[in-house]
């Protein structure tokens, strides 16, 4: 029987959260496994394989190990007590080779080191070419992966001693598994995101190469030369002049008044009932359609005649403001 706690995880909601975000750990970040989301993350979802082989065989599993289930406690008791430490995985060896390894089983840092150190002859005999396959990191994989041993901490609600015999002697205690708020959880997953895309950002900067007439050319360079380019300056230049003028109407009008100088000419043009292509005369032709229909002297009631004058005078400046765009527009095209 697991805990009752209203705090309990739903099979459902991570099920949910899997669907809309699993690749990029959505349904971890859900479950309290922060590093899980960050790793998912940072490699799409195990590279979309892990996601599709959790989404099929795992989710239940990870449902409840955060919600302590009774199931889960004595399966990992059950293993501990069988085995001293956990048995080979492919799966986990796979795992480690490209990322890491997670849950309740630990090393410790010395022996992927070791593994590093013994591949190094290798990498020194053919230190002049690029081999696809790194000996180093599969000296390390291999060793981290034999000197594998288990987390007694993982569970706090399965505490483990050994007896004068050696023997694992393990007793259960209903203790809540300490997690993280969300809050904290988000916070710690935005700073992983962070700094993966800073390294990620920076490897791709010093490292792409394009082509450029020919020759292969380090992407750092071509974007150095760009910066210092002349129409670099130029672009600059008028980017700034647009930031400030931009301001300048915020700070007058708001940025509901912005928004409505962007949008005028479609929006009026919608009004209007004509095509984002439309050209003057259609424009000019609709202006005068809505201008007889709303103009006020056609109008015999007080009320539909204020109306009617409030609209016939909304449409004329419409009408004043496309007509000065179209203007604009096509005097512009006239100069180039």
């Amino acid at each position: 029987m697991n805990n009752n706690n209203n705090n309990n995880k739903s099979l459902l909601l991570t099920y949910i959260f899997s669907l809309i975000g699993g690749l990029y750990g959505l349904h971890h970040l859900y479950l309290g496994r922060t590093q899980h989301a960050v790793l998912w993350v940072t490699t799409f979802g195990g590279f979309g394989i892990g996601y599709i082989y959790e989404l099929l065989f795992l989710i239940k599993t990870y449902v409840y190990e955060a919600n302590n289930h009774c199931l889960i406690i004595n399966e990992y008791r059950l293993k501990m007590r069988a085995k001293k430490s956990p048995s080979f995985e492919i799966s986990r060896l796979c795992g480690i080779q490209i990322t890491g390894t997670l849950g309740p089983r630990q090393c410790s840092f010395i022996w992927p080191l070791l593994g590093a150190i013994c591949g190094m002859p290798f990498l020194i005999w053919h230190i002049n070419s690029a081999p696809s396959f790194n000996i180093a990191a599969f000296f390390s994989c291999c060793i981290f992966e034999s000197k594998i041993q288990w987390n007694r901490e993982y569970f706090l609600n399965v505490l483990i001693t050994k007896s004068a015999e050696q023997q694992l002697l393990i007793s259960s205690k209903q203790i809540k598994r300490k997690r993280c708020h969300i809050v904290k959880r988000c916070l710690i997953f935005g700073l992983g995101v962070m700094i993966f895309s800073v390294i990620f950002t920076s490897a791709i900067y010093q490292n792409l190469q394009v082509d450029v007439k020919g020759q292969r050319v380090k992407l750092k360079d071509v974007l150095n030369d760009f910066f210092k380019s002349q129409e670099f300056t130029i672009m600059r230049e008028n980017l700034s002049i647009i930031i400030r003028r931009l301001w300048a109407l915020y700070l007058h009008y708001g940025f509901k008044g912005l928004w409505m100088i962007f949008g005028f000419e479609k929006t009026e043009k919608q009004a209007f009932e004509v095509d984002n292509v439309a050209s003057q005369k259609d424009i000019e032709s609709q202006c005068r359609t809505l201008s007889r229909k709303w103009h006020p002297d056609r109008y015999r009631n007080y009320e539909q005649k204020q109306k009617a004058q409030v609209t016939f005078m909304n449409i004329q400046q419409a009408c004043d403001r496309l007509s000065n765009e179209r203007k604009r527009r096509q005097l512009i095209k006239t100069q180039k």
